[in-house]
């Protein structure tokens, strides 16, 4: 019954600016729900492996208070 919040990088959904949407992905019981933060990056500062801003990004405060 336990559920997982998790912050990603929506790479399926490209911004007129070239920028990804950073969305909570919500997961209890199997499903899945996407929440958007009303946050956007550009690729080149997201680890697409840890999921969180790399250290060069200038933004990343921001985003991480946002999570």
């Amino acid at each position: 019954m336990n559920g997982t919040v998790n912050m990603l990088c929506y790479r399926s959904k490209t911004l007129a600016n070239g920028e990804y949407p950073l969305m909570l992905c919500i997961s209890k019981d199997g499903r899945r729900k996407y929440k958007s933060l009303g946050v956007s990056i550009l690729p080149e500062y997201w680890d697409f492996d840890k999921n969180k801003p790399k250290r060069s990004c200038p933004n990343k405060e921001l985003i991480l208070d946002k999570k």
